[in-house]
């Protein structure tokens, strides 16, 4: 039996960062049958087609250096009853009676959400999936074979891949682009069909095969650079769907002739930066960023969204000036902060110019805040108000009031207008 399968790679995923480090997911979502494969007329391996997908992975750093390699197989898809009830269901086939629907022809389509493989990728890393549908006989598996040849090409996939991806992006183009067949970047056709191809015989072989057994897989190849635009593009299939499709009449096996597109969906988790950005403004600040508050508020300020905070209260109103630094240091750069009776907190320079904006909460001598620079990132803050007057407080990158340094403040002369408790 042959078929063809589209395979669907769907790429959604929540927005990221280009070139940022983060982690992927990619799930198997399933498949479509736009013609099945050439079947035996009494349908001994069951009715219509019974399929199975394998799906290599290699990933590299942008030089091309393997990193690691994974390979996945899923169960055989199609008819499920009576002797093949250890199979997945799928497809309408019926027998003459009309009974027992189960087994895959053209038309069909099949959906699922398998996870199949999970990394964490720095920087620039390529992770290249080697997806292929196969053709399912109970004898000569070839599959096994095909994946042993693969594992032996990885180091070669990705020393093709990496030069390609360096400065491509899929804003230019067809993202259609990430899919690349192995023959265009050089790699050998794979004799991956047996004596099921030279002779017609019985045997599991790849969709997608040329007549004589010879077999050219797609490579979908995906790169830190491009993944927050592919995880968020519609290309016929909702967000980050992309269709893989193997079609054996197009490389001209009229005999088998199967034709299938398979799903994939790929998300990607950036990773939150911990290393603070450089505050924006001169003055006396060094490359250390100040430390920014929580933020939960609702109104504007200099750009910054809040969502609703409750008031502070008037003890630490007023201006606060004083250091901050990086690791176990609270020094020795100028720090200085605006807290208006608002709950609306202003970063100043040196200068007394506005730097940043933001919120902040005052109870029971604890110090929160959040602000966000005029033209970088947020940063979180939090301190203690001692005895003496003074904000001992530590900072962080985003949401987090730790991991950046230390800081300390205190009340500019004049600026008090209520009681330290």
């Amino acid at each position: 039996m042959k078929k063809i399968f589209s395979l669907l790679v769907i790429l959604a995923g929540a927005a990221t960062v280009m070139a940022q480090p983060g982690r992927i997911r990619i799930s198997f979502v399933g498949f479509d049958c736009y013609r099945e494969t050439w079947d035996d007329i009494l349908h001994a391996d069951g009715k219509g087609d019974e399929v199975f997908f394998t799906f290599n992975f290699t990933l590299a750093d942008k030089n091309g250096n393997s990193k690691l390699n994974y390979e996945k197989r899923t169960s055989v898809y199609g008819d499920a009853t009576g002797q093949f009830s250890n199979r997945i269901s799928a497809g309408s086939f019926v027998d003459l009676f009309g009974n027992n629907k189960g087994g895959i022809k053209a038309g069909d389509i099949y959906r699922c959400n398998d996870l199949i493989g999970e990394y964490d990728m720095a920087d620039g890393d390529i992770l290249t999936i080697v997806p292929v549908g196969w053709e399912h006989d109970p004898i000569a598996d070839n599959s096994l074979a095909f994946s042993s040849t693969i594992r032996g090409l990885y180091n070669s996939i990705n020393q093709k891949v990496a030069p390609v991806m360096i400065g491509f992006n899929v804003l230019t183009g067809n993202l259609g682009g990430v899919i690349f067949s192995a023959a265009s970047l050089g790699l050998s056709k794979i004799k991956a069909g047996g004596d099921q191809g030279e002779l017609g015989r019985p045997g599991t072989r790849p969709i997608g095969m040329e007549k004589y057994g010879d077999f050219t897989s797609k490579l979908v190849v995906l790169n830190t650079a491009n993944l927050n635009t592919i995880c968020n593009s519609n290309m016929g299939f909702g967000n980050g769907v992309i269709s893989v499709n193997y079609d054996e009449a197009a490389v001209g096996n009229l005999r088998d002739h199967g034709n299938y597109s398979i799903l994939l969906k790929i998300e990607f988790i950036p990773k939150q930066n911990t290393n603070p950005a450089p505050p924006p403004s001169g003055g006396n600040n060094s490359n250390i960023p100040p430390p920014p508050p929580p933020s939960n508020n609702s109104g504007k300020s200099g750009g910054f969204k809040m969502t609703n905070l409750p008031p502070a209260t008037n003890s630490v109103t007023g201006t606060w000036k004083g250091t901050y630094g990086s690791g176990q240091n609270n020094g020795p750069n100028f720090y200085s902060f605006k807290l208006n009776a608002d709950g609306i907190m202003q970063v100043v320079d040196a200068n007394n110019a506005v730097i940043a904006s933001g919120t902040y909460s005052f109870s029971n001598n604890q110090f929160n805040g959040t602000y966000k620079y005029n033209t970088s990132g947020t940063f979180s803050v939090a301190a203690t108000l001692d005895a003496a007057g003074s904000l001992n407080g530590t900072w962080g990158s985003g949401t987090n009031t730790t991991g950046g340094g230390k800081w300390v403040m205190n009340k500019a002369t004049g600026s008090m207008t209520g009681n330290i408790r």
